[in-house]
């Protein structure tokens, strides 16, 4: 990333962060690395996974989000942006961002459907799953979706680095509200939205 556009987004209040993140991962390609999900039996969430959320294939996204939990209705149908929140989402990258689907990468912190729960085995078992994809999909932005997603990669103080650009290895991560929150929580909208116009510049 040209450090020119840095220091032009930091004149204007953003905050730029370098971090690096050692990555591992499981060396797979892509139809390897959705079967062994696929089959993953490494933590008891993977008794409620009806249908493995990802991609059918490789895609050169502009953007991948990244967020914790699969939604139920996902999970019951095995189709990525089965629920109301996603087809909002959706909406919001079309209207701020001009992205369509397929511009959109999304991956799953948890691998399974979990109820919107975090346990460390599953963590641990899931994130070099992660890790496999974003080196097939190599994107340039990463959205982070949520506290718990901010912290599985390794960041800590989601409060304090919302909405800032973050160095993640070869690629800039913005964080901000998952969607989860954003519906029970309507007041937090405008905010989520002004977080998500921030991304316009490096598209």
């Amino acid at each position: 990333m040209d450090k020119r556009k840095l220091y032009y987004l930091k004149a204007f209040g953003f905050e730029y962060i370098e971090e690096q993140i050692k990555i591992k991962n499981f060396d797979l390609n892509f139809q390897e690395l959705r079967e062994k999900i696929k089959n993953c039996k490494l933590c008891h969430f993977s008794k409620q996974r009806k249908n493995v959320l990802m991609e059918k294939e490789a895609k050169n996204a502009k953007i991948l989000i990244f967020q914790s939990f699969i939604d139920k209705d996902e999970n019951e149908s095995g189709k990525l942006f089965a629920s109301k929140s996603k087809q909002e989402f959706l909406r919001v990258c079309k209207e701020f961002l001009n992205l369509n689907e397929d511009d959109i990468y999304f991956s799953y912190m948890l691998k399974c459907f979990s109820n919107f729960k975090v346990e460390e085995q599953a963590l641990k078992s899931c994130l070099p799953y992660f890790y496999n994809e974003l080196e097939l999909i190599k994107t340039k932005l990463i959205l982070c979706l949520g506290k718990e997603a901010f912290n599985g990669l390794g960041f800590e103080n989601f409060e304090k680095y919302k909405g800032q650009w973050l160095r993640f290895n070869d690629m800039l991560l913005l964080s901000t509200y998952d969607l989860n929150f954003v519906s029970k929580n309507p007041s937090f909208y405008a905010e989520f939205i002004d977080d998500i116009k921030k991304i316009k510049g490096y598209l």
